[in-house]
């Protein structure tokens, strides 16, 4: 067994990836993409020169997904129409009150059972831009998106666009779940080697959830917190936060006990080197550094230091 070691920051950045790869992924995207622009296809809305409110309501009657098309044609994320309905809810032009936010299922569920509903969303998402009241309460930048009427006709292609790119967030989300399928992989397949297993969760030793604990949460002598990050976010700083605080209470015990449990940092992706200081501070603060092109290192490291 290879004593193990510690990347410098150095061999980090040069074996570093910016984009990971996964055609299962793209496939799952392409089949979302191709569903809507299936959906869009339909006679209510494909073949007409002007889309009416009419043809709206009935679109939105004839399926559950026809919100996703709208909505992805006029460029406005689930998000931002969520938040559209609580403000109407919220003023009383929805009955019922506000209390709490509906989520986009909650809002397909009510197009179904409540036609004035369905009918008030049609007129928003057809005509909402030219809304008076809205506007005293709506930046204009999400109340133009609301022009479904002047935009419903848009040609196939610049539709396939707007679909793909809708599902950036979908899509960024599914990636770390498959960098950390990867890590998996890597733990599985040196329990069957091995019989070291490992755990996911919270353990008393680190007040933040981790990504993988080994051999248990109860007990664990190393412990991998990940981070794969295409693009820069807000979250990155809350990221590099709880690795850090995991680190230190790790030392901790390794200090107070006289043991010699380790904390691995799994970084990788553009988003990280393109914050070369924090990555930085993320390799300095941890006893390994590992990322995709480095996976091999686990072995060496869990031997080392799981009694």
């Amino acid at each position: 067994m290879k004593p193990p070691r510690k990347l410098s920051f150095q061999e980090a950045w040069d074996s570093s990836t910016i984009f990971f790869v996964d055609d299962d992924l793209e496939d799952e995207i392409d089949e979302i993409v191709s569903g809507l622009l299936h959906l869009s296809q339909s006679p209510h809305i494909s073949s007409l020169k002007v889309i009416t409110l009419e043809d709206t309501i009935a679109f939105l009657q004839e399926s559950s997904d026809a919100l996703n098309v709208i909505l992805r044609d006029i460029g406005l994320s689930d998000e931002k129409f969520m938040r559209v309905i609580s403000l109407l809810r919220k003023i009383g032009r929805i009955e019922g009150g506000f209390d709490r936010e509906w989520s986009i299922n909650k809002i397909k569920r009510q197009l179904i059972v409540d036609f004035t509903f369905l009918t008030l969303v049609a007129r928003l998402l057809f005509d909402g831009k030219r809304d008076q009241e809205l506007a005293t309460y709506t930046p204009r930048f999400y109340l133009d998106k609301l022009n479904y009427r002047e935009i419903g006709t848009i040609p196939q292609a610049l539709r396939e666009v707007r679909y793909k790119e809708s599902t950036i967030g979908t899509y960024g989300g599914r990636k770390g779940y498959k960098v950390e399928a990867t890590i998996q992989k890597n733990l599985e397949e040196i329990s069957r080697l091995h019989g070291i297993g490992y755990e996911k969760g919270r353990s008393r030793f680190i007040n933040v959830d981790i990504d993988f604990a080994i051999p248990t949460l109860n007990d664990p002598w190393v412990v991998i917190m990940s981070s794969f990050q295409e693009t820069t976010s807000s979250g990155q700083t809350t990221q590099a936060r709880e690795m850090l605080v995991a680190y230190n209470q790790i030392n901790a015990s390794n200090s107070r006990h006289g043991e010699n449990r380790a904390f691995i940092n799994f970084v990788d992706g553009g988003g990280w080197l393109a914050r070369k200081r924090d990555l930085e501070r993320l390799v300095e603060q941890c006893h390994y550094f590992i990322n995709l092109n480095n996976l091999d290192m686990l072995e060496d490291i869990i031997l080392a230091h799981v009694p």
